[in-house]
């Protein structure tokens, strides 16, 4: 992640992207064009179905009226989205029950939120959030145009205080968040560029049993977010997959296929009855 201070102007560039580009805009406020592309598993499908095409974007986030954040203490972030000529974008389709879908993640990937930030009319989004460390931060927003394809923009933002030490990724594969355990479960050795379908098995701590209180989380039986641990997060390296079946059982299945080798992190959700269950885990792709 870039490390930069928060509202600084980002210097102009170009990335290409899988045969696209990312135009990044220097102005006075925090702005990334977006990259529009396909992100959607269809359900009972057998292969992933990323799109990273789609020629050069039309529409960008841009950060504004947000003080530097302060760890510990709520941030009220708004994000505007415009057109390239600075029109304000106002109509929006709904994706997995909502109209945008934020990830913030910390450099070191140890912190991540999913929020989903308020509509404010005019393409404006709303949303106040306490980071528990300093340091760098990526803003992702994950949104779709009416009548364009879901676009995901990132945001590079450093927020005040001390940042945590710094700790080495872990091979675990089971998870205890609360009285919930997940066991990551993969089909085959993750290899890049091939499809994999990757499954979590749930258990309750307390009875040693599949969880009778499952419930679909965002209209799926579980949500599935994938980074790619580097410097600066690029939406190639941000991927999010749906499960395969709609209701939640006892091992919840995820089709994706990981772009390139590396480390990732994943990041599994699940709904048990109000609670949302986040279960990190770390892969390498070879």
């Amino acid at each position: 992640m870039v490390k930069l201070p928060f509202m600084q102007p980002i210097v102009v560039g170009l990335v290409l992207l899988f045969g696209g580009a990312i135009a990044i805009v220097a102005t006075g406020q925090q702005k990334q064009v977006a990259t529009p592309r396909h992100l959607h598993h269809e359900h009972h499908s057998s292969t992933p179905t990323h799109d990273h095409s789609g020629g050069a974007p039309t529409t960008h986030a841009e950060l504004v009226n947000s003080p530097t954040p302060i760890s510990q203490q709520p941030t009220t972030f708004t994000l505007a989205i415009r057109t390239h000529t600075g029109e304000a974008v106002r109509q929006f389709e709904r994706f997995q029950e909502e109209l945008m879908h934020l990830i913030i993640v910390s450099e070191d990937l140890q912190v991540f939120q999913h929020l989903h930030p308020r509509y404010l009319g005019e393409g404006q989004f709303q949303v106040t959030t306490t980071l528990p460390q300093g340091g760098s931060y990526t803003l992702i927003a994950d949104y779709k145009p009416a009548g364009a394809k879901e676009t995901v923009a990132m945001i590079p933002i450093a927020a005040q205080g001390t940042p945590p030490a710094s700790s080495a990724p872990t091979a675990q594969t089971t998870q205890v968040i609360g009285t919930t355990a997940v066991e990551l479960k993969l089909s085959q050795p993750l290899k890049a560029g091939s499809a994999v379908e990757v499954a979590f098995r749930l258990r309750d701590t307390t009875t040693q049993q599949p969880p009778t209180d499952l419930r679909p989380y965002l209209g799926e039986a579980g949500h599935l977010v994938i980074l790619r641990a580097t410097t600066p997060l690029k939406p190639a390296d941000y991927l999010h997959a749906h499960a395969l079946d709609r209701q939640p059982k006892e091992t919840i299945r995820f089709m994706t296929q990981f772009p390139t080798p590396g480390r990732y992190k994943l990041w599994a959700q699940f709904q048990r009855g109000q609670q949302i269950v986040t279960a990190p885990f770390w892969v390498t792709v070879n």
